[in-house]
């Protein structure tokens, strides 16, 4: 446990450099690295109390990561700029997170020695568990500094090196010296980790290269923080006002994952926007992060050591991942919505509800999240869309979906103006654009029959037989869409 009375202002340590004699590191490592269970930490912005503490504990987090400040190298003497620790209570070890700047001075490795007893003042008996060392720059005395604070410290060094550096030699040498490394490879660019904007474009198989052979353990950062521009709340808040169709329509003309032009006036990220304002924005669900952790998994054991998770997000429905959400995702639930579909029949009208009670959201797409409703037989009319987008009326023939073009059906009459984006989507089933936790979409189906024993509802009932997510996404279109939302489950189909 790492606690703190009080809060101060940044402390300035200036350090008189201690005469010693420069050590290189080991060299570099060859051969096989023994197999050893995969750990998971996860990254803070500030204290965490006793029960948020257990139940990460209790979803699998070995490790929690705070960052402290910066190690300055650059001047006559080194400054350590160290922001106050908050508390963090509960069983889990704590590391200490420091950025390295000035390596290439030459003096590296003699400030070691000096760098370690301020720290070691600092942290009294609070020991953390290790030190992760980020080194914006690798110089020539990089290697040396991290075996020699690692001597003189007693703890384990973890660089953070990014898929450019563990591409030159320098790199090597200094994962070599910490006998491991943590790489920055998943999430946004939204400057929790360096790297991440230089290799977003790159395949994931690209990115995961320089860790074979590498002949140390590595351990996989993502960054969890949401990139929005323009900047709001770090955090953002959840896309259901931003995809309600009447105040923003989505657009992929951003380098990120959606773009949004407001049409309406709304508050979004504790910002005001309206008509003519765009958004863009990038994030990390769970679904993403679950095909993101699956993919480093794929790299020929033993080099992967486990994974950093930064950081823990806030309560609340943020951009992405919320709180609650992370810790049941690693608890072992989701990234599937908890989805319940029930078709209730009163004559010859169909309602269909949909609710997700579950604190997993669907993906963000203008036409994937759907509900088909197939009748043995007569034909369906569309009285009222309710709280779906839209519902498009058509036909199932040799297992595909049809659109009804010219057949005596009423067309669907809306009670209130759809987007251009829902004009523009591909016609298909009953369509809800986002499932979001907690909430529900629900509509009704007018159904003529030549007589009301024609097409039970027990017939009904069972040809209500689909109903999953498609991504529209290209950095998660290979995901299998059952990590999403799985399919057909008649034991959540209730018909009345």
């Amino acid at each position: 446990m790492m606690r703190t009375t009080g809060l101060v202002l940044p402390l300035l340590v200036g350090l008189v450099l201690l005469g010693a004699c420069s050590e290189s590191g080991p060299p570099a490592l060859t051969g096989e690295v023994a197999s050893t269970p995969r750990r998971t930490a996860v990254w803070l912005d500030g204290g965490i109390d006793a029960e948020t503490s257990a139940l990460l504990a209790a979803s699998g987090v070995d490790e929690l990561v705070l960052r402290r400040g910066a190690i300055l190298l650059s001047g006559p003497a080194p400054v350590l700029q160290l922001l106050p620790a908050p508390t963090i209570e509960g069983p889990i070890p704590v590391a200490v997170a420091l950025e390295v700047r000035g390596l290439g001075s030459g003096r590296g490795a003699d400030a070691a020695e000096a760098v370690w007893a301020a720290l070691a003042s600092d942290f009294g008996e609070n020991l953390p568990s290790e030190l992760i060392l980020d080194l914006p720059e690798l110089g020539e005395d990089a290697e040396g500094f991290v075996a020699r604070l690692a001597r003189e410290s007693g703890l384990a060094m973890v660089p953070i090196l990014t898929v450019a550096q563990l591409g030159t030699e320098g790199g090597r040498k200094v994962a070599a010296a910490a006998h491991q490394c943590i790489i920055p490879l998943f999430g946004a660019s939204n400057g929790d980790l360096r790297g991440l904007a230089e290799i977003e474009l790159l395949p994931l198989a690209e990115r995961l290269a320089v860790v074979r052979d590498l002949g140390v353990r590595v351990r996989v950062a993502v960054a969890l923080r949401p990139k929005i521009e323009p900047e709001v709340s770090p955090w953002g808040e959840d896309l259901d006002v931003l995809t309600d169709g009447e105040l923003a329509e989505i657009r992929r003309t951003s380098n990120l994952d959606r773009s949004f032009a407001i049409t309406g006036r709304l508050s979004w990220g504790g910002e005001e926007f309206g008509p003519g304002d765009n958004l863009a924005v990038a994030w990390v669900d769970a679904a993403k992060l679950h095909l993101f952790l699956g993919e480093s998994q794929r790299v020929v054991l033993p080099e992967i050591g486990g994974w950093d998770l930064v950081s823990l997000p806030p309560e609340g429905a943020n951009l992405g991942l919320d709180r609650g959400e992370l810790i049941r995702y690693l608890g072992g639930e989701g990234p599937a919505p908890g989805v319940d579909v029930r078709v209730q029949r009163s004559g010859r009208n169909l309602t269909v509800r949909l609710v997700n009670k579950d604190v997993f959201r669907s993906a963000v797409t203008g036409f994937g999240n759907w509900v088909q409703v197939e009748l043995a037989s007569g034909a369906l009319v569309a009285r009222s869309r309710g709280d779906f987008d839209r519902v498009v009326l058509g036909s199932v023939s040799s297992g595909e979906w049809q659109p009804i073009l010219r057949v005596g059906l009423a067309p669907f009459v809306s009670s209130r103006p759809m987007s251009r984006r829902a004009r523009r989507s591909p016609p298909g089933r009953s369509a809800c654009r986002r499932v979001a936790a907690g909430s529900s979409c629900a509509g009704r189906f007018r159904s003529p029959m030549a007589a009301p024993s024609v097409g039970s509802s027990t017939d009904v009932a069972r040809r209500i037989h689909r109903f999953w997510t498609r991504m529209n996404s290209d950095s998660i279109d290979r995901a299998d869409p059952s990590h999403l939302i799985d399919s057909s489950h008649p034991s959540q189909v209730e018909h009345g």
